[in-house]
């Protein structure tokens, strides 16, 4: 139903099947639907949310024009990254020097190395690491931020070239959930690629290092990576459909706050607070249950990810002890095989934490550019022509429309207004009074005939030419929380003081203006709802008069 409709006009509901965003996608089992939406059939067996055409492109593919407004940072990061693990790698033989070229000949006698140059040596490459790393980190948060900064206003900017049509079928808290903490999801991972990025560098520097030092040791360690890599690649399977579920669920919740908040007034007056409150605890109930699933999936899988990695020490402690009672290898050796069997077991099971959170930044991206994806009925043609300063005259001709084809609003509708004239349009509820005042600014286009201003077809114009012609004044008034001198100049914000008290003398707001503690400059709160119903109506005939 199009803003400002009557309540009877509850027939003209918009089609919601054909859009993604009214939908709740399934994790499995039959489709789940929320308030207001049409139910779909289950998907196809074992299909995932990431089986439709939105995310065939692949959401890390999206990502990269984002990242590559951002060239040198990721350069500088990435870099660093590389550079730190680099540094990691040699500290280990550093430690083996100390041991085996210093200590070990210390202590049974023998003329071994100066410990001082190889200890200030092994202090100079952890300084080098500390200040790569600070680089790493700051950086990958900056990137992160800067990509969270452009697909925000990504989000806001193609909002606000959506249609109405698409807008009767979004629901608000899908929306901010999206375009707030989806994309803070998306930045938090931008932030810790280049972390695993350079873990990724620092296995295979550790593993080259290993076989360096012990084949025997080395054949050992390498046992459970394979079981690690198999782990984390099916936690990534089951991860993924329950943070989709997760965030889905952290919508719906936001869905009904905003609605309780926006409609405060109506729960007050019918005396529905209790009733809102069960709502809102039911949607909690399914958030809480679908991120305790989360948190028992990752528990689970961390765990047992943890217990592996122990085996392998173990086992290298076992065969290495051997090893250094028989000589075969240096006590230094095996310190040093120790250190790089973490550095390499770690990154393996940080990658685990990685897919984790890579399933649950895929569910949020592609929540993200579902909704960029989205595109208006209303479209601007390219070759459209400005529309300069109108007359005034505005022609339906033969106009046909209905939210739904099947039930159509108008039917072959025409009108001619001439400039200068005052037309008003009465009729019973639901019989397209407020239709036609959206159908002129182009909120929805017709599905048959024409409109015209001044002789021009308004599918011809540019849309932002035509609306600055236009003056329009909903039934459901909304004020920003903002002055009223800001909320009055909205259309013109380059109106001088004068032309704004001539507007609201015009629609006699003036006289109430004058008598606010700070006139013009009066703050009105959320939706104007500090201000009467009439005052805010003055002032939204005042701020469409100004617009001329």
């Amino acid at each position: 139903r199009p803003p400002g409709s009557n309540a009877d006009e509850s027939r003209d509901e918009p089609d919601l099947t054909a859009h993604p965003l009214s939908e709740r996608r399934p994790v499995s089992g039959p489709a789940e639907t929320t308030q207001g939406t049409t139910p779909r059939p289950p998907p196809p067996a074992g299909t995932t949310p990431s089986d439709t055409p939105t995310n065939q492109r692949g959401w890390l593919r999206r990502m990269w024009p984002y990242l590559r407004r951002h060239r040198r940072d990721l350069a500088i990061v990435f870099g660093a990254a590389a550079l730190s693990m680099a540094v990691t790698s040699v500290i280990p033989l550093m430690v083996r020097a100390v041991v085996d070229d210093a200590i070990v000949p210390e202590l049974s006698g023998a003329a071994g190395s100066p410990i001082g140059p190889l200890l200030i040596a092994t202090l100079g490459l952890g300084i080098v690491r500390f200040g790569l790393s600070f680089a790493r980190r700051f950086g990958a948060g900056r990137l992160g931020i800067d990509v969270e900064y452009d697909m925000r206003n990504d989000i806001y900017d193609h909002l606000h070239r959506l249609d109405f049509a698409r807008h009767d079928e979004m629901q608000s808290g899908q929306l901010i959930s999206r375009a707030n903490s989806d994309v803070r999801v998306v930045q938090m991972l931008l932030g810790f690629l280049p972390f695993m990025s350079g873990n990724v560098l620092l296995v295979f520097l550790s593993l080259g290092f290993m076989l360096r030092l012990s084949l025997p040791l080395t054949a050992v360690a390498l046992v459970t990576v394979p079981v690690l890599l198999a782990m984390a690649l099916r936690m990534r399977h089951v991860v993924y459909p329950s943070s989709w579920d997760a965030q889905q669920r952290a919508a719906e919740l936001a869905t009904v706050v905003e609605e309780a908040t926006s409609g405060v007034r109506v729960v007050k007056g019918f005396g529905q607070e209790g009733r809102e409150l069960d709502k809102l605890r039911e949607a909690a109930v399914r958030l809480f249950g679908a991120r305790m699933r989360n948190a028992r999936i990752s528990a689970k899988r961390q765990a047992t990810m943890q217990a592996v990695p122990g085996l392998a020490q173990v086992s290298v402690l076992a065969v290495g002890g051997y090893l250094a009672s028989t000589g075969d290898v240096s006590l230094g050796t095996l310190l040093a095989f120790q250190t790089y069997l973490l550095q390499l077991v770690a990154p393996v099971r940080s990658f685990a934490g990685m897919l984790v959170a890579a399933s649950t930044a895929r569910a949020a991206a592609e929540r993200v550019f579902e909704l960029l994806d989205s595109t208006s009925d209303v479209q601007e043609r390219p070759d459209a022509a400005a529309l300069d300063e109108a007359r005034g005259e505005v022609v339906f001709d033969h106009v046909a429309f209905g939210y739904l084809r099947s039930e159509p609003v108008l039917d072959d509708f025409s009108l001619r207004v001439a400039p200068g004239e005052v037309v008003a349009l009465v009729g019973a509820s639901g019989s397209g009074k407020s239709t036609v005042s959206l159908l002129l600014p182009r909120f929805y286009d017709v599905q048959a005939g024409r409109i015209a201003v001044d002789g021009t077809d308004v599918r011809d114009v540019t849309l932002s030419s035509l609306r600055r012609n236009l003056g329009v004044v909903f039934e459901e008034t909304f004020l920003f929380s903002d002055t009223i001198r800001a909320n009055l100049a909205y259309g013109r914000p380059d109106a001088s003081d004068e032309d704004i008290e001539r507007a609201a003398r015009w629609a006699r707001a003036h006289e109430f203006i004058e008598t606010l503690p700070e006139g013009y400059d009066t703050l009105v709160g959320e939706r104007g709802l500090t201000l009467s119903g009439g005052q805010r109506q003055r002032i939204a005939l005042a701020r469409a008069l100004l617009t001329d």
